[in-house]
């Protein structure tokens, strides 16, 4: 996966497939999205760690992270629980993202 930021356009390459993000929500969820992955990372867990930290299926969480679905934010906040952080802290980690 590519991720491409030029001129407030987010361009994600993924195999043959290049998908525009325009819209800030659509550059958010993108952002959030690699946010997580990031702090998964630095808290050496993984997706399956996550999912049953918040009490959801690994394949749920994988359908929020790829964004086929959208995140219902009581599970957003059990996300940012479980990672250590405040929903806030990890919302504007996700928008620095966006800024960069």
């Amino acid at each position: 996966m590519v991720i491409e930021y030029y001129e407030n356009l987010l361009s994600i390459q993924t195999g043959n497939s290049v998908i525009h993000m325009n819209t800030y929500g659509e550059r958010l969820e993108v952002a959030l999205s690699t946010q997580i992955k990031v702090e998964l990372v630095e808290h050496d867990m993984d997706q399956k760690d996550l999912a049953a930290a918040i009490g959801i299926e690994s394949a749920t969480l994988s359908r929020y992270l790829k964004g086929h679905r959208n995140m219902p934010m009581p599970t957003f906040f059990k996300v940012a629980e479980a990672l250590g952080v405040t929903p806030r802290v990890l919302m504007e980690r996700a928008e620095a993202r966006i800024q960069q």
